[in-house]
């Protein structure tokens, strides 16, 4: 596998969000976005809801049953989309010559409130299926030569890449709506964040206890680590290049 020094790494950040299987971001060690990438199914994703109606609707009216069929079908959607995705992915990083690839970290699956039937069993399939490509990516980039990290995935979705703040959601959850007013792709955002924390973590990990906490009086959003953005980053970088830390 690979062993770059964290200054001169590459990666790509994926996010595994909701409305699109996986939205990628290239990003170097100076905090720049050099390429992005949406991966999706749509008619995968529409003929395995359907089969998911189809089947909660036949337990609805017989009670609970096999249904060895649905599944059968349901499978061979989710292996698709697991297997789609996949290949994207580690594609899109083998294009941009990128050193790691990295995922936020899935904690054990936690049913929300109010979900039943159908929607119940899209979002454990949704969990499952994200499960499902971390491991498939970790093998085939383990192959190419690429290493994969995880990190903690706390607010990347809920906090605005700029450092504005927390965002507000519309009704798809796909746009995400800055406190400044600026309207920019959820996954996206999350994707940048997640690229952005790999490297703090990194360049923490690199250097001695004394000069980080110099640097967190310079950037005080870096004590918490679930508050980690994009601009958390590139302000690090910035003051890392200021004589008296460097």
């Amino acid at each position: 596998l690979s062993k770059i020094k964290i200054k001169e790494q590459k990666i790509c950040a994926v996010d595994l969000g909701m409305t699109n299987s996986a939205v990628c971001s290239v990003i170097n060690a100076s905090g720049t976005v050099l390429a992005r990438k949406f991966i999706n199914q749509p008619i995968e994703k529409d003929r395995l809801y359907t089969m998911t109606n189809k089947l909660r609707k036949a337990q609805t009216a017989s009670g609970w049953i096999s249904a060895p069929n649905f599944w059968r079908r349901i499978k061979g959607l989710q292996n698709h989309i697991v297997n789609h995705t996949s290949h994207e992915i580690v594609k899109f990083a083998k294009e941009h010559d990128c050193h790691v690839i990295v995922f936020e970290y899935l904690d054990k699956m936690k049913m929300p409130k109010g979900f039943w039937g159908a929607k119940k069993l899209r979002f454990k399939l949704r969990y499952w299926r994200k499960k499902g490509i971390q491991n498939k990516v970790e093998e085939m980039a383990h192959y190419a030569g690429m290493r994969i990290s995880r990190i903690n995935a706390r607010n990347t979705s809920a906090l605005a890449f700029d450092g504005s703040g927390k965002v507000k959601r519309n009704d798809k959850k796909d746009l995400a709506i800055f406190t400044s007013g600026k309207v920019y792709h959820a996954d996206l955002s999350a994707s940048y964040n997640i690229g952005a924390r790999y490297f703090i973590r990194g360049l923490q990990k690199s250097m001695s206890e004394k000069r980080w906490l110099a640097l967190q009086a310079k950037v005080p959003e870096l004590s918490k680590r679930t508050c980690q953005t994009l601009s958390s980053f590139i302000s690090l970088t910035k003051a890392l290049e200021s004589p008296k830390v460097a």
